[in-house]
């Protein structure tokens, strides 16, 4: 039988070699990038943290850098923490548990500066953030070098928990990123002004490491564009980078964007994949040291692209891992068409960043690895699922998973239920990966998918199921506006789907400016029609994660779209809209066409309600119209226990 590296396919193979870092070798060239899961409790790490890491390690990613780490005790946040002897047993545990999988295991020091969530806001000038955010401190300069200090004495407690090197979080606006901006960075002392100077703060910390742990690998990441107008940009980023190997980092790894430009940062399913690998090339050709790349590498033959084609030597795998965390392994066997897309959705950075547990949009397995177990059933049993939306299919394909006889059913002409609507919006087409995935799982499952089949109590009487799993969705809310019921009004899907043709010239009216709202108003501007969205609310976007929506929102604006908000419809005519302004005062907007994206309701109590004799279930939007992440692991939920 071949080993599982013979079967990888030759233009991805280049991702299985190995390779030295700093005297370390590392057995491919792929790295878990280092990423907040919210899992530790208090800044310790905990069994279930142990158990995340674990399950990708198990996935045959070849090194894993653990996320930031706090490196001084008086820094807040829901990171853990590597500032003291109290945090070394679990830090040790974590090393432990991943010694047993052939991985390299290094963690990452940081510092928020001015970026924490709780506690003392410092920087090197008093800058905010933003302008609701708090003043910082500017730093003294013995202040400076304490954390120089405390990076130090974070490294010497990660080599004594037993981490094989280290990483400094130099980037992304966190402090030593913060140092080398000459926005933020308005110093006029001997760590502001030039470039020299703002890199004075990084530099030190680097000759203060490789002093403390000589012989350990240290690996720096660094901006290679702050993504706004006057920021740190590659040059210096080239120059700092040199800077770096001179006083011994071993590696650079290069990304880009800070909080006022998350969307490079943490790039949504708009942004193309590898926008950033241009950043790590100039760097690469810059330096001696290897490269890290990152940046939405998720395709298999783009990874191995950039390797092949020296643009870096190591590729950082993120939100992927969180969606496949056997992604290595299934590229090595050359099984690509097992891979779980991740979609970059963002739910689990959204949810990190209001400081919740890690989950996946894709796999409900994310963040509940200690407790998910695919357990096979003791009696195989008939389970009928009702709707093919995300809970519908990972109801179907668990259950299956578990041996269950399964059958799916739904309306429409193919699998996936509001997936393929929310999957034409220009901003959301990778959803259609996901539905498209599921769907070949489950049938490669032996899953028997029923399409164009509406379900009755007749039809589930004929059936004989042991378990009928509702998971029917949620219908548009249509309010009793007058004029509703007009021939120009339709459901936003409607639009999207193409049911309804909008010409170039037309007045396109959208009430309601959550997710959908905007969606359609995105579509829609693309054919250049007129769009105004009208919101009751304060803001539109809500049920769209915040990257995707700071960034939708400004578009929007940008592409011409009126956004009324805090606006309230009160009649629909046949070429006008009636509505209530701010001030009260009634004004009219014309429209050729009125679009609905009023919310949803659920409707799988109806038919629940008409079934006896059979043990019913009802999950997702059909239960409670929820997000993504809801929908997918209730499916998994009832999946596993049915």
């Amino acid at each position: 039988m071949p080993t599982a590296a013979a079967t990888t396919s030759a233009a991805t193979r280049v991702l299985f070699t190995p390779l030295d870092l700093g005297g370390l070798r590392l057995r491919n060239r792929l790295i878990m990038a280092p990423m907040g899961t919210c899992l530790d409790e208090g800044g310790y790490i905990t069994e279930e943290t142990i158990a995340y890491y674990v399950r990708r390690a198990a996935g045959g990613v070849g090194t894993i850098c653990v996320e930031g780490c706090l490196v001084s005790d008086e820094t807040v946040g829901p990171e853990p923490k590597i500032s003291g002897p109290q945090y070394l047993p679990g830090l040790r545990r974590l090393v432990e548990a991943l010694r047993a999988y052939d991985v390299t295991v290094g963690v990452q020091l940081m510092h928020p500066g001015r970026q924490v969530v709780e506690g003392p806001a410092v920087a090197p000038s008093p800058v905010p953030l933003n302008s609701h955010a708090p003043v910082p401190r500017e730093l003294a300069a013995g202040e400076i070098a304490g954390i120089v200090e405390d990076y130090a004495k974070a490294a010497d407690l990660a080599r004594e928990a037993g981490f094989d090197f280290v990483e400094v979080h130099g980037a992304h606006g966190y402090l030593p990123s913060n140092f080398l901006s000459p926005l933020d960075n308005r110093r006029e002392d001997g760590y502001g002004g030039s470039l020299e100077n703002r890199a004075r703060f990084s530099l030190e910390v680097a000759r203060a490491i490789v002093a403390t742990v000589p012989g350990m690998p240290l690996v720096w990441r660094i901006n290679g564009d702050d993504g706004v107008e006057g920021g740190f940009g590659i040059d210096d980023a080239v120059e700092v980078s040199r800077r770096l190997e001179d006083v011994g980092a071993a590696a650079i790894s290069v990304s880009a964007g800070t909080w006022h430009t998350l969307h490079v940062t943490l790039a949504p399913m708009f942004v193309p994949r590898g926008h950033m690998v241009e950043y790590a090339a100039a760097v690469k050709r810059a330096v001696g040291v290897p490269v890290i790349a990152v940046g939405r590498l998720d395709d298999p033959d783009l990874a191995a692209q950039v390797v092949a084609d020296g643009h870096a030597d190591l590729v950082l795998l993120g939100r992927a891992l969180i969606a496949e965390p056997d992604w290595p392994r299934k590229v090595e066997e050359d099984r690509l068409g097992e891979l779980r897309p991740c979609i970059a959705c963002n739910a689990c950075v959204d949810l990190v960043g209001r400081g919740e547990r890690a989950r996946c949009s894709v796999n409900p397995e994310a963040g509940r690895e200690l407790e998910w177990d695919v357990v096979p059933a003791d009696r195989p049993r008939r389970i009928m699922v009702v709707g093919s939306g995300p809970a519908g299919m990972e109801a179907a394909r668990l259950a299956r998973l578990r041996g269950h006889e399964v059958s799916i059913w739904e309306r429409a002409a193919q699998l996936g239920g509001k997936l393929e609507a929310a999957g034409l919006a220009p901003s959301k087409r990778e959803v259609l990966r996901f539905r498209d995935y599921q769907s070949r799982r489950i049938a490669e499952l032996g899953v028997d998918i029923r399409l164009r089949s509406e379900v009755t109590p007749e039809v589930v009487a004929a059936e004989r199921p042991d378990v009928v799993v509702v998971a029917t969705g949620a219908e548009p809310i249509v309010p009793p506006i007058p004029g509703i019921g007009a021939a120009n009004v339709h459901d936003a899907q409607d639009l999207l789907r193409g049911d309804v043709t909008v010409a170039p010239d037309d007045r396109v009216v959208v009430i309601g400016g959550s997710a959908t709202g905007c969606e359609t108003a995105e579509f829609v501007v693309d054919t250049g029609a007129e769009v105004t969205i009208v919101e009751m609310r304060g803001g539109v976007g809500q049920g769209i994660e915040a990257i995707t929506r700071r960034h939708l929102v400004r578009n929007l604006k940008r592409s011409g779209v009126r956004i009324l908000t805090r606006s309230k419809v009160i009649m629909i005519e046949d070429d006008h809209v009636l509505y209530e302004d701010p001030d009260g005062e009634t004004q009219a907007i014309g429209a050729d066409v009125v679009a609905l994206a009023l919310g949803w309701r659920p409707v799988g109590n109806a038919l629940a309600e008409q079934l006896d004799g059979v043990e019913v279930l009802v999950l997702g939007d059909a239960s409670r119209p929820a997000d993504f992440v809801h929908a997918v692991n209730a499916g998994a939920d009832a999946g596993l226990t049915v």
